[in-house]
């Protein structure tokens, strides 16, 4: 009789752990996003998405120190010449991810928004280095003196990667539930698969694309860098705010390799990955 009371008491023991350790468990909830706004895809539609999560911390895609935060990681507030353009509707506009931030703070003065990407030295720089880089790139491959040199395994490539890359531009044309579908991240990471081997073979094998073989190389191998010190980043979040429902706005390319370490880390068990509109967010 003790010992099965014993037993009884160890297994109880035991079931109050795990429930303990599934209420300390995080909800984490990565919403993929395009960084310029459209009529489907704004602040005011991401801003109902908020509003439906009622998330405690929002991670955004942005580093420390910046425009947008301190070194301390904390939201800066907007300098006067910022408001000034935002009221009169002029000069570069802030991205949707940018604006739901000050706005949901309205709503909810409590919300601890946090940036969680690496830090990128000159940042704009960098985004127009690369920008210049993948217009030279397709100017090459789109001009017939180079497409009609492709092989067929080249051609092949190209047509799949121009398949999968005209299904991203579809869809970042429509709304936050639909660039959010798991389909989506299974698309992506093929257009990626697919992107990597056919620029390969193109600098390599055609002259005029050969200068641009090394820059590719760093920035390939900064792509991987950069999303797994931001996948660190969110868990060391999540070890910070154990148990909290925690939101993630970033860039829809970056949306699939997110998952991919999340779901292969040793810390999984601290966490759990929903869709904004998965219905178990409204009962918790």
């Amino acid at each position: 009789m003790k010992k099965l009371i014993a037993f009884l008491a160890a297994n109880l023991l035991l079931t109050c752990i795990l429930l303990s350790q599934n209420n300390n468990s995080a909800t984490v909830v990565i919403i993929g996003v395009r960084h310029t706004a459209t009529r489907f895809v704004n602040t005011d539609s991401l801003l109902l998405v908020l509003q439906k999560v009622k998330p405690d911390l929002i991670l955004d895609e942005m580093q420390s120190p910046s425009g947008y935060y301190t070194k301390e990681k904390e939201l800066r507030k907007f300098r006067a010449s910022v408001q000034l353009r935002i009221k009169l509707g002029i000069g570069k506009k802030l991205s949707p991810e940018k604006m739901v931030l000050y706005k949901y703070r309205k709503i909810e003065p409590n919300i601890i928004i946090r940036p969680f990407d690496i830090y990128i030295e000159k940042r704009n720089k960098y985004i127009r280095v690369d920008s210049r880089w993948e217009r030279k790139f397709f100017s090459i491959i789109n001009d017939p003196k180079c497409s009609n040199t492709f092989s067929s395994n080249q051609t092949d490539l190209f047509l799949e990667f121009v398949r999968l890359n005209n299904f991203l531009y579809d869809i970042i044309q429509k709304s936050y539930f639909d660039m959010n579908q798991p389909d989506v991240p299974d698309s992506l990471r093929k257009m990626m698969a697919v992107r990597d081997p056919f620029i390969m073979s193109i600098v390599d094998s055609v002259a005029i694309a050969g200068s641009l073989k090394p820059y590719y190389q760093k920035e390939k191998n900064f792509w991987r860098e950069r999303n797994e010190k931001m996948a660190s980043n969110i868990i060391d979040y999540i070890q910070e705010f154990p148990g909290k429902r925690i939101v993630i706005l970033t860039g829809l390319l970056h949306k699939y390799f997110l998952l991919d370490l999340l779901n292969q880390s040793h810390q999984k068990d601290l966490f759990k990955i929903v869709e904004f509109y998965d219905p178990i967010l409204e009962k918790n």
